[in-house]
């Protein structure tokens, strides 16, 4: 990356990350420290306005606009791309933002560059698969995040499969936080039930409100610390799977695999979950080919869930 660009890129590094500090912008662009200071010092020369003081890092000033941008084919791409494949999540109101900020990239192309990128778009897509067409999730997804900018409570009934009952639950949450992991749109908030942060499926819903009851986020609220699993909760279980289904199995692994052990004719997986049921779940679909091996109470509730379905087939 030459001068120019890299200045530019720093810019717009710093109008998107606030209060960056010099160590991380040189971690960025992989240079000094030193670099990084010389090169601030260049962009408030040319009257940028930009702020910041040791251990601060750097800020510009609120109101400063950079001049009209210009996408190389692989920027104008991957934006367009992006804005395709995050519409297909969103409701009908947020599909035809996409839809028009997908028009307004394409508009600023040069004549030569809409042709490539629109060449390429013709052949790669990005599916997230059908639930978007579920207008259901589309009604709770609208309603959540109007209920986050305004910071108010919402109420549904939730199903959960492990639910002693199958009737569902009535929640109230605050909720804080969306996002979609793999296709599946997810709600992080504070439970009143459980008087702590849980996260819901929206998929799970069914008539979601926006309560007029009004909440504050916690200023020390960060999605990214419930993006990781909490290891302390983990055990350890063994599976053994047959060697010709190996190669599928590792195209979807539950959760953490943490040993492998390759036989003659099988593989021995030891994995690390705090979700036993679900490890279930993907173990039974390999059928005849998957063996639950320890804990011993893990394969005892295998054998029993086993057994249920002999009986129903025996009737």
């Amino acid at each position: 990356m030459n001068r120019t660009d890299r200045l530019f890129a720093i810019l717009l590094e710093i109008q998107s990350n606030p209060r960056i500090t010099s160590q991380k912008l040189a971690e960025r662009f992989d240079v000094t420290k030193r670099t990084i200071y010389r090169d601030v010092l260049a962009l408030m020369e040319a009257n940028v306005p930009v702020t910041g003081k040791a251990g601060e890092g750097y800020s510009i000033e609120e109101g400063y606009f950079l001049p009209p941008v210009s996408f190389t084919k692989d920027e104008a791409l991957m934006l367009i791309l992006g804005a395709g494949a995050v519409g297909q999540q969103f409701d009908l109101q947020y599909k035809k933002a996409a839809r028009s900020a997908e028009n307004k990239i394409h508009a600023s192309l040069s004549r030569e560059l809409k042709k490539e990128v629109a060449y390429l778009k013709s052949y790669i897509n990005v599916f997230f698969g059908m639930q978007g067409e579920q207008k259901e999730l589309h009604d709770a997804l609208m309603k959540i995040r109007r209920a986050i900018l305004e910071k108010k409570r919402v109420a549904f009934r939730y199903f959960k499969p492990s639910a002693q009952s199958p009737e569902p639950m009535v929640r109230e949450v605050d909720p804080y936080a969306l996002a979609n992991y793999f296709g599946v749109w997810m709600m992080t908030g504070f439970d009143h039930l459980r008087k702590d942060l849980r996260v819901f499926r929206l998929d799970r819903m069914e008539a979601v409100l926006v309560t007029s009851k009004t909440y504050e986020r916690p200023k020390n609220f960060r999605l990214s610390q419930l993006q990781q699993e909490d290891h302390s909760l983990r055990t350890l279980y063994t599976v053994r799977i047959a060697r010709d289904i190996y190669r599928w199995v590792k195209e979807q692994p539950p959760y953490k695999i943490v040993k492998t052990q390759t036989k003659k004719d099988h593989v021995i997986l030891t994995i690390a979950t705090s979700n036993e049921d679900y490890l279930i779940t993907w173990l039974l679909r390999w059928g005849e080919k998957a063996e639950a091996v320890s804990p011993q109470s893990f394969r005892d509730k295998v054998k029993a869930i086993l057994a249920a379905i002999l009986q129903i087939y025996e009737q």
